[in-house]
C-alpha cells in the first residue's frame, strides 16, 4: 500500500544487504513508516541487530547502524551480553557457503527457519570474541575508509563529467561572457561560445558509446587461454568497485569466465543491471564473466570519459528499465554499446582526461590496496574463528598493514 512507505523507518531490503555485504549500514533503498511497521509482521530492530539475508539472494550479511526493519528476507538476531554482535557477523560471514548448502528452490532459493536454527557456531567467552573482533575490525575499517575515499573521488569525477559533456556549465558561461569557474583560461578557451540548432555546443554531436568504445574486443577461448585466471563476476562487482577476484586453474572455471579485460576497460553488468554491477578496470590480467559488457576505449585517453557515460544514473537506470526476463531481466551488450554520449572536440576531451584521471588513478589506488586487505581479511577470518591463529599473531600482521 502506497501509504506505507515513505517514513522515516528505515526497511532492509536484498539490494541493501547484497550491496553492502559485511558492512554496517546507515540507510536503506526503501523506507517504511509507524502504519506500514503497524500492518506489517516486521518490528523496528536496535542498533546491532546482525541481518542474513534468506531468500533469493542467500546467505548476505549486513549489521544494522541505527535501528531499522527487515523484510521477511531476513533472519535478524538481537544479541545478549554474552555474545559480540561482531563475532557473530563474522562467524555467519565464513559460514556463507555452508548456510548456502541449506537452501531450496529451483528459481529462488531460500534456507528456512529450521535449518538456522539449528546452525551452531563455536564461540569462545565474550573477552575473547571481542578480541577477535577488533582484529578483524580493524581491516574493515581501512577498508572502508578507502572505499568512502574512492566514493568522494568517484563523485568529484562524475560532477565534472556531468559539469562539461551534460549540463555544458563552460559552454553556458562563454555564452553568457563570463569565465567558466574553475576553469585555467587556456582550458575555457577550447570550449565553444555558442550552441546549434541541436541544443549542443557548436561543433559537438550526440554519439553513441560505440563511437567511443570497442565492444567486448578480446575473449579467451578453448583453444586460446591462459592456464590459470583471476576471474571478476557481477556478484562481486558493485557501484563501481571490484571487491573480489577468485582465482582458477582454467579447466576449473565457470563457464562465463571468458572476457578478457585490461586496464582501462569499463565493465557494466547485464543481468540485472538495476544492480549496479559496474567498474572501471584499474589493471591488466583479470577475466571478465560473459555478464558484463566490455567496453574497451579506441583511444586511450577516453577511458575515464567512457567509464562515466556508461555508468552515470540516468545511463544504469535507463538500462534497468530496458531489461527485459522473467527472473533474471538482462539486456544485450549492443544494448549497453548504444547508449547516447555527447562527444566533444578531441582537444576538450584531451583536457577531460587530463584532469579526471587524477581522480581515477587515485580511486584505483585505494581499491588495490582494498582488494589487499579483502584477501588478508579472508585469510584470518576462518583462521580467527576457528582458533587455529591466536589474537596476537593475527594483530601483529595487522599493523604491519593497516
Amino acid at each position: 500500500m502506497p501509504e506505507y512507505w515513505g517514513g522515516d523507518v528505515c526497511w532492509i531490503g536484498i539490494r541493501d544487504a547484497t550491496g553492502n555485504h559485511g558492512r554496517t549500514i546507515m540507510d536503506t533503498a526503501q523506507h517504511t513508516n509507524p502504519l506500514g511497521i503497524a500492518n506489517s509482521a516486521a518490528r523496528i530492530l536496535p542498533t546491532n541487530t546482525v541481518c542474513l539475508s534468506r531468500t533469493a539472494s542467500v546467505g548476505y550479511v549486513v549489521v544494522m547502524g541505527r535501528p531499522m526493519a527487515t523484510s521477511q528476507d531476513f533472519a535478524n538476531w538481537v544479541c545478549g551480553p554474552d555474545l559480540d554482535y561482531r563475532f557473530l557477523k563474522y562467524g555467519l560471514l565464513v559460514e556463507q557457503n555452508s548456510l548456502r548448502r541449506f537452501s531450496y528452490g529451483s528459481t529462488h532459493q531460500t534456507i528456512y527457519y529450521p535449518e538456522l536454527k539449528a546452525f551452531h557456531i563455536c564461540a569462545p567467552d565474550r573477552a575473547e570474541q571481542s578480541r577477535i573482533a577488533d582484529v578483524l575490525q580493524a581491516l574493515d575499517d581501512k577498508i572502508e575508509l578507502n572505499r568512502k575515499t574512492a566514493a568522494t573521488l568517484e563523485e568529484m569525477a562524475r560532477t565534472l563529467y556531468r559539469s562539461w559533456f551534460v549540463d555544458f556549465d563552460p559552454v553556458r558561461a562563454r555564452v553568457e561572457g563570463r569565465a567558466p569557474a574553475h576553469m585555467d583560461a587556456v582550458t575555457a578557451a577550447l570550449f565553444p561560445d555558442s550552441f546549434g540548432e541541436d541544443g549542443l555546443p557548436v561543433g559537438w554531436y550526440q554519439g553513441t558509446l560505440s563511437d567511443l568504445a570497442l565492444l567486448n574486443p578480446t575473449a579467451h577461448s578453448k583453444k586460446s587461454h591462459p592456464s590459470r585466471i583471476k576471474y571478476v563476476d557481477l556478484a562481486n562487482t558493485k557501484w563501481g568497485c571490484i571487491e573480489g577476484i577468485t582465482e582458477y586453474d582454467w579447466e576449473a572455471a565457470p563457464s562465463r569466465a571468458r572476457l578478457s579485460l585490461r586496464a582501462g576497460d569499463t565493465i557494466v553488468g547485464t543481468v540485472r543491471p538495476g544492480n549496479g554491477s559496474y567498474s572501471y578496470v584499474g589493471h591488466d590480467g583479470l577475466t571478465g564473466s560473459t555478464g558484463f559488457a566490455v567496453l574497451r576505449p579506441k583511444i586511450p585517453g577516453d577511458a575515464a570519459l567512457i567509464y562515466l557515460a556508461a555508468t552515470d544514473p540516468s545511463t544504469i537506470e535507463e538500462l534497468a528499465n530496458l531489461a527485459d526476463g522473467g527472473a533474471y531481466p538482462a539486456v544485450r551488450p549492443d544494448i549497453v554499446a548504444s547508449r547516447s554520449v555527447n562527444v566533444a572536440s578531441d582537444n576538450i576531451r584531451s583536457a577531460f582526461a587530463r584532469l579526471s584521471s587524477l581522480f581515477i588513478r587515485r580511486v584505483e589506488a585505494a581499491k588495490t590496496e582494498s582488494l589487499s586487505l579483502v584477501s588478508l581479511r579472508d585469510t584470518l577470518l576462518p583462521r580467527l574463528m576457528s582458533g587455529e591463529l591466536r589474537v596476537g599473531a593475527a594483530r601483529e600482521l595487522v599493523e604491519e598493514v593497516a
